[in-house]
């Protein structure tokens, strides 16, 4: 921390300051005291800072810099509809996530938004045919990894299994069957996941100019993505032979990858830049952490299950596993949102960075270059939108349908608001209702024996993840 580059607080001396303050009767104030402070208590600190402002700006220090903390919904909506030009999401997460540094994509290719769109078209045409082959990819997936047939209870560590069984369901988008089966390819995606998280919170911790020394150290990610190239290039080869049948009417190819194949261009057409295109955006569509928070809610909560079960079993009897009969579970849908709800993902969204002197409606100047972001808390746990706000409540949301986890309100940010908006969020939550349904209508489940109550979750910044070694225990339900 000492020898980091301080990120000066220029031309925000308007906005008042949170989480610095130290010494009898906090008299004195640091940015590394607020850094170190917001790095493990970041909830902490905008709970007060919104205490103290309500919806005013204020500005928080973090490891990389200063910045302005919005709460104001009409703050909120302004900076979600903002043209890239004025307010840049693409320069706010080059620094906060450090996908494209740790993967060495290029930012400025003309394709760099390529992935979003096609994700957005291809789900859009061929949704059916597409949830039907992400289902068949995760209950194989389920059943591999947990296929418990004795009635004794097995313990698995939560946060990696669930890991493991996404990533091969993604991939089965991503990259098509039968790359996503392969073991050396799931692991690669795995290991390079991990790596580009790691390179995440080294960038935080040192100078930038010992930022390349330290990755490279602590982590094999060149290699790995070296290696993911190889084994990409021969599903590449296998659909490109094929690009020219993809503009045939009659003789469509749906596949995700040739479709990217077809689609890039220039240097993003070299087979190491698609394959670290492609790693860096299934990192963006991850969805291990919303799973497992949930899981932790149901297995400290065992009596929730019947009442799932209740609502699922009929359902999957009459209509199968499809698109359509999952549609239809309300409280599965209410469960997961209610979980992801009050754990989240993040104490913070819609990060952007100024890139021009502006001022918002009431008259709030951001100056250039200054970072800003939504407090999500307040919207999530807001007392005039939700009973009880602060309650886990699983079924809150299971009478009134149009409350669904994918609907975007602005009392409701899990998958953001306005122009970026989660492009994914419709496939990522079908795979989620599958998954956890299906867990409830085959296993018991129940917490390991070390926890009384909910794991913790673990905190690092503005992050927040599902406790990382608690166990849960299943075995196949008796009945």
């Amino acid at each position: 921390v000492f020898f980091s580059k301080r990120r000066r607080a220029q031309n925000l001396d308007d906005f008042p300051t949170v989480g610095c303050s130290f010494g009898p009767f906090r008299c004195f104030s640091n940015f590394y005291v607020g850094a170190s402070r917001f790095l493990v208590d970041a909830p902490g600190v905008l709970k007060e800072g919104y205490e103290k402002y309500g919806n005013r700006p204020f500005k928080v220090a973090t490891m990389l810099r200063w910045t302005v903390v919005l709460t104001d919904p009409q703050h909120m909506v302004e900076i979600a509809d903002a043209a890239e030009e004025d307010l840049s999401f693409r320069e706010a997460m080059k620094d906060i996530m450090g996908v494209d540094d740790a993967l060495k994509i290029n930012v400025g290719s003309p394709d760099h938004d390529l992935l979003a769109e096609l994700l957005k078209s291809h789900i859009a045409r061929n949704a059916t045919k597409i949830c039907a082959e992400v289902q068949d990819e995760l209950l194989t997936s389920l059943e591999n990894v947990l296929g418990n047939e004795s009635d004794d209870w097995t313990s698995i560590p939560a946060l990696s299994t669930v890991s493991r069984i996404m990533v091969q369901t993604w991939q089965r988008f991503f990259v098509g069957y039968p790359l996503c089966r392969n073991s050396e390819w799931s692991s690669l995606v795995a290991k390079i996941h991990k790596d580009v998280a790691i390179s995440s919170v080294i960038r935080r911790l040192v100078p930038s100019w010992t930022f390349p020394f330290f990755a490279r150290m602590t982590s094999n990610l060149e290699a790995n993505v070296d290696r993911a190239t190889i084994l990409l290039g021969t599903a590449v080869e296998a659909c490109t032979s094929e690009v020219d049948e993809y503009a045939t009417p009659n003789e469509q190819k749906f596949d995700f990858l040739a479709r990217l194949v077809r689609r890039s261009t220039g240097e993003d057409s070299l087979l190491r830049n698609l394959t670290a295109r492609l790693l860096g955006f299934t990192i963006a569509v991850s969805s291990v952490c919303t799973l497992t928070h949930a899981l932790y809610h149901l297995a400290t909560n065992p009596e929730f299950a019947q009442v799932l079960r209740d609502e699922v079993d009929p359902i999957v009897q009459h209509d199968g596993w499809n698109i359509q009969s999952v549609a239809k579970m309300n409280k599965i849908d209410s469960f997961l949102r209610e979980s992801a709800r009050i754990n989240g993902v993040s104490s913070l969204g819609f990060f952007r960075q100024a890139t021009r002197d502006l001022s918002l409606s009431d008259g709030t100047f951001l100056p250039k270059g200054c970072t800003i972001a939504v407090s999500l808390p307040p919207f999530h746990r807001d007392s005039t939108a939700y009973e009880a706000p602060d309650e886990f409540r699983p079924f809150r949301f299971s009478d009134n349908p149009e409350h669904s986890i994918t609907t975007i309100t602005p009392q409701w940010l899990f998958f953001g608001y306005g122009k970026h908006a989660c492009p994914g969020r419709f496939l990522l939550t079908y795979q989620l209702k599958v998954m956890f349904a299906y867990m409830i209508s085959v296993y018991d489940i129940r917490i390991g024996d070390e926890w009384t109550s909910r794991p913790s979750n673990f905190i690092f910044g503005e992050g927040i993840v599902p406790n990382l070694s608690a166990h849960v225990s299943y075995r196949r339900r008796r009945d």
